[in-house]
């Protein structure tokens, strides 16, 4: 298919039916709103009117006989026509009264109404009225629905056309692709999809799918011709279950933490590591108190929960891809610490036993209390890998004959 630019049919429909309705109900709106603001200045001047020969009287004897009260109740009056948005009275000795949204005041197209004096050709005030624009907003919003109804029969002709449109311009070629999808068989994946369109200066959806049909033709061709591929690829999974695998056979299941078996090897890479580089680095033995209460207590299950929260713990309070965590057993945990000294790992030690002391577990509504004992040892130069871990281990069931809940070697 040569390399036309693309064009939307349903768009170009679309496009076309807006633009006219748009440019007809813009029509209608322009009319409408110029009968509806002439027809409003026709009202408010006859409501100058009105007001002139309903309230001014009542107006002029209330300021003759001055009584500012009378007057402020009939400005209040004269604002509470819908019509009117803002009224101000100015009186003949400097007060002023005024009533609904003062916004308006200064805004042009206001009326101007004397106030003569009773019996006298003398004027004692003048009466200032400005237009309500939200009431005339209100009387359009109401003709608007008029002019909608008038506008959904029109648009139910448009789409009455669009309907015949779509019949000569999708529904049939779209037929033919139905039918071409339905005969197809493995002995005719390769045959070509014909539609029998006139030729265009741009393509629409029909053609991007007969071209997608042609794509997808040749893609099963190389698909079916490049089975190696497929064989490396299927290879390739199989090396990432391995490798998840190997991930699950060197972590504890309940905590998330390294099991015992991975312990001896990675502890000897980092006792090589400190040696190469003199780095010290440290590790803490930590045991919770009495866990075999808790799960006489409490079940099991809670003990479960309360050996995952520890590793939680653990987790977060130690450095992200540097210190690493191993469960040793029942309840019995080992941090490694590299690039530590005693000093830093005691202070570890202590700010993780506080945590747990300050973070009960919830289990089903129970509040269990923790706390651990800890021993604390930096590896010294040509110590093993098991001697350093008895060592951090002797120290930790001295934390615990000395009363548990604390951290040997105290500081």
């Amino acid at each position: 298919m040569p390399n036309l630019p693309f064009r939307s049919l349903a768009g170009h429909l679309i496009r076309n039916t807006l633009g006219l309705s748009l440019c007809c109900m813009v029509a209608v709106f322009v009319v409408q709103a110029a009968i509806m603001l002439q027809h409003h200045r026709a009202e408010f001047g006859n409501l100058a009117d009105e007001v002139a020969k309903t309230s001014v009287p009542l107006l002029s004897f209330s300021l003759w006989d001055i009584e500012p009260r009378a007057v402020q109740k009939q400005v209040e009056l004269i604002a509470q026509r819908p019509q009117i948005g803002y009224v101000l009275l100015q009186a003949g000795t400097g007060q002023t009264f005024e009533a609904g949204d003062a916004r308006l005041r200064g805004q042009p197209g206001s009326l101007r109404v004397p106030i003569p004096a009773p019996q006298g050709r003398s004027v004692v005030g003048e009466l200032q009225l400005w237009g309500n624009p939200h009431f005339v907003v209100n009387e359009m919003l109401r003709t608007a629905w008029t002019v909608l109804a008038g506008y959904g029969i029109f648009t139910l002709l448009i789409c009455g056309l669009i309907a015949t449109m779509l019949r000569r311009e999708l529904q049939m070629p779209l037929q033919r692709l139905a039918e071409f999808a339905r005969e197809l068989t493995p002995q005719t994946l390769t045959q070509p999809l014909a539609l029998d369109r006139p030729r265009r200066a741009s393509l629409d959806e029909i053609d991007q799918v007969a071209d997608g049909f042609s794509k997808l033709q040749n893609g099963l061709r190389q698909h079916i011709a490049n089975l190696d591929q497929m064989v490396a690829e299927r290879t390739q999974q199989l090396e990432a279950l391995v490798e998840a695998n190997h991930q699950l056979s060197i972590t504890d299941p309940l905590t998330g933490c390294f099991n015992r078996r991975t312990l001896e090897p990675r502890l000897q890479d980092e006792i090589e590591r400190a040696h190469r580089y003199q780095r010290p680095f440290s590790v803490i033995c930590l045991d919770l108190d009495h866990f075999k209460k808790i799960n006489d207590q409490y079940g099991h299950p809670a003990g479960d929960a309360v050996l995952r929260a520890t590793a939680e713990h653990l987790r977060n309070a130690t450095r992200f891809r540097l210190d690493w965590t191993v469960r040793m057993g029942g309840e019995e945990f080992l941090v490694v610490l590299p690039e530590t000294v005693l000093a830093t790992a005691r202070q570890n030690a202590e700010r993780l036993r506080q945590l747990l002391q300050a973070e009960p577990v919830w289990f089903e509504g129970q509040r269990i209390g923790l706390t651990a004992s800890f021993g604390v040892a930096q590896w010294q130069p040509e110590q093993s890998a098991s001697d350093l871990v008895q060592q951090a281990d002797a120290l930790l069931y001295q934390a615990k004959a000395a009363g548990r809940n604390r951290v040997f070697p105290e500081a």
